[in-house]
C-alpha cells in the first residue's frame, strides 16, 4: 500500500512539473506550439505555425496561426474538445496556391460555430481587390448551403489563382450557391459577370451562368459589345466524359468597328448560328445567310472548312475593302489551315455579270468593249496559299467570250506577281503575261489577233471588205500595243487585287 501511495505521489509530482513546464515556461509553450503546428500541418496539408495560444480563461481561448508564412489567422472565443464558437480574422498580403503566387491585401472577419463534425462558417471582407462574403455548413466529408458573393474583384488575379489565362480583364462579380458540395456530388449554380472596358480596343461584357447536378453541367453565356453579340444557350457539359456542346448565335452589326479585334479591316454585317462543342478538341459548326445563299462552315483541329451554296459573290466580297466588280452565284469550298497558315479556294461562279467600275470604264474607253452586256455561266476561281506564295486561276467565260488570268503566282514577301492572261470579248482579243512588282506590274502582249481585228475594222470603213483582202502583211506593223497593254494591265491588276 505504501508502495502504491509512493508511486502515486511521484506521478502527480511529475505531472505537475510537466504541466508547469509546458504551460508556464516559454520553452514549454514552444514545445506545445510545435506539436500542435505539426498536427495541423499534417491534417491541412499546409505549412501551419502556431505563434500563440492563450487559455488563461479556458474554455475561452485566443489562438494565432501563420499559414504558409504568408497569412495570419487569429481566433478568439469558446473552444473545447467537442465544439467551438469563435470569431476569426484573416490578414495577408499574399495569396499562394500550388499554381501561382500573387500579391493581394486580404482582410476578412468571420465566425465559426458548432460541433467539429457540423460547423457553421461565415465571413466577409476584402480580397482580390474587391469585396467578398460567404457562409456554409462544413461536415467532415462535405459542405452544404454554400453561398459565396464576390463584388468588383480583379478577374486577372482570380484566373491566375485558377491557372487560367485572363483573356478578358476587368472587374468581375461572382455568385455561388450550392446546396451540396462533396467529391462526387455537387448541387448548385454559379454566375460570373465581367466588364472589360478595353478588350482589343472595344468595351465588352461577359455573363455566364452554370448549373451543376453531380457530373452534369448546363450553362448559358452572353458576350456583348456595342457592335457584336454572342449568345450561347442550351449548353451541356459532362464532367466524366469531358464532352461539351451548346447552341450559339453570332450577330456582328458592323465588322469595320472590330478591326483591332479581327486583325484586319472588313465591312458590313455578319450573322450566323450553329453549335459549338468540345470532344477531345474544340469544334464550331454554323450556317449563315448573310450573303444571299447559304454559307456552311465547320472548324475543328485548327482547320476551317467553308462550303458556299449560291452565295452572292458581290455581297461576300463587299466584306473586304475592294471595289466591287462582279456579281455572281458562288458555289464551292474554302479550306483554311491555321497551323500551316495555308488556304485553298475551289469555287464555281454562275450567272456572272460585271458591275460598273473603273475597270469596265477603262476597257470600254480604250477598246470599245462593253463588259456590262456580257453574262457568264461558266466561271471559276481556284487558288492555294502557303509559305507566302499564292497560286491560282481566274476564269470567267461564256460560249463567246472570256477573261482568263491563269498560272498566277504571287509572293507576298517579295510583293511580286507572275500570271498569264487571255482576253476575248466582242471581237477584241489579246493575250500575254503580266509580271513584276504588284504595284507596277509589267505586261508582255501577243498582239496579232487584236491588230488584225482593228485593221479590218478601219479598212472596211474606208475601202470595203473586198479591197483590204490582200493587205494582211501591213496589219502587223500597226502600233496597237498601248491600248491593249493598258487594258491587260488594268484587267489583271484589278482581278488579282479583288480576289487575292
Amino acid at each position: 500500500m505504501l508502495r502504491f501511495v509512493k508511486y502515486s505521489v511521484f506521478s502527480l509530482l511529475f505531472l505537475s512539473v510537466a504541466l508547469f513546464y509546458l504551460l508556464s515556461t516559454s520553452l514549454g509553450n514552444q514545445n506545445i506550439y510545435d506539436y500542435i503546428s505539426y498536427q495541423l500541418t499534417q491534417k491541412a496539408d499546409l505549412n501551419v505555425t502556431v505563434t500563440s495560444i492563450n487559455i488563461d480563461n479556458y474554455p475561452y481561448a485566443s489562438i494565432e496561426l501563420n499559414i504558409e508564412k504568408k497569412a495570419r489567422f487569429v481566433f478568439n472565443g469558446y473552444i473545447d474538445s467537442s465544439r467551438v464558437d469563435m470569431n476569426y480574422t484573416i490578414i495577408s498580403q499574399c495569396i499562394a496556391t500550388a499554381i501561382c503566387k500573387i500579391d493581394d491585401n486580404i482582410d476578412i472577419k468571420g465566425h465559426i460555430k458548432g460541433k467539429y463534425s457540423h460547423l457553421q462558417i461565415d465571413g466577409r471582407g476584402k480580397a482580390l481587390d474587391g469585396n467578398i462574403s460567404y457562409s456554409a455548413t462544413k461536415f467532415t466529408d462535405k459542405a452544404e448551403d454554400l453561398i459565396l458573393t464576390m463584388r468588383d474583384i480583379n478577374s486577372s488575379k482570380l484566373l491566375a489563382l485558377l491557372g487560367q489565362d485572363a483573356l478578358i480583364r476587368g472587374k468581375a462579380n461572382i455568385d455561388v450557391n450550392f446546396t451540396l458540395m462533396q467529391e462526387d456530388d455537387k448541387q448548385g449554380y454559379f454566375s460570373y459577370d465581367i466588364k472589360d472596358n478595353n478588350f482589343s480596343g472595344i468595351p465588352l461584357n461577359l455573363n455566364t451562368v452554370v448549373y451543376i447536378d453531380k457530373m452534369k453541367h448546363s450553362f448559358t453565356t452572353l458576350i456583348s459589345a456595342p457592335y457584336m453579340e454572342i449568345n450561347i444557350t442550351k449548353g451541356k457539359y459532362d464532367e466524366s466524359s469531358k464532352i461539351a456542346k451548346a447552341n450559339y448565335i453570332l450577330d456582328i452589326k458592323d465588322l469595320s468597328k472590330l478591326e483591332i479585334l479581327l486583325g484586319d479591316k472588313y465591312k458590313g454585317r455578319f450573322y450566323a448560328r450553329g453549335e459549338i462543342g468540345y470532344n477531345q478538341s474544340l469544334y464550331i459548326q454554323g450556317l449563315s445567310k448573310s450573303y444571299g445563299g447559304i454559307l456552311d462552315f465547320y472548324f475543328k483541329d485548327q482547320k476551317l472548312k467553308v462550303k458556299l451554296d449560291k452565295v452572292s459573290f458581290s455581297d461576300f466580297m463587299s466584306v473586304f475593302p475592294y471595289p466591287q466588280m462582279l456579281k455572281a452565284d458562288t458555289y464551292g469550298d474554302i479550306v483554311y489551315d491555321f497551323d500551316k497558315n495555308s488556304l485553298k479556294v475551289d469555287t464555281k461562279l454562275k450567272n456572272s455579270q460585271f458591275l460598273p467600275s473603273q475597270l469596265v470604264s477603262i476597257i470600254y474607253e480604250k477598246s470599245g468593249v462593253n463588259m456590262l452586256l456580257e453574262r457568264f455561266d461558266d466561271s471559276s476561281i481556284y487558288a492555294t496559299y502557303q509559305d507566302s506564295i499564292l497560286l491560282g486561276d481566274i476564269k470567267i467565260s461564256n460560249d463567246n467570250s472570256h477573261v482568263f488570268i491563269t498560272s498566277i503566282k504571287m509572293d507576298s514577301n517579295k510583293n511580286t506577281v507572275n500570271a498569264y492572261f487571255d482576253f476575248d470579248m466582242q471581237q477584241q482579243a489579246f493575250s500575254g503575261k503580266i509580271y513584276g512588282l504588284l504595284k507596277e506590274p509589267k505586261v508582255n502582249l501577243n498582239m496579232q489577233r487584236l491588230i488584225r481585228y482593228q485593221m479590218n475594222k478601219q479598212l472596211d470603213s474606208i475601202m470595203g471588205k473586198n479591197t483590204r483582202k490582200g493587205m494582211g502583211k501591213m496589219m502587223d506593223s500597226i502600233p496597237m500595243a498601248n491600248m491593249a497593254e493598258s487594258v491587260a494591265t488594268e484587267t489583271a491588276a484589278s482581278f488579282i487585287g479583288m480576289f487575292f
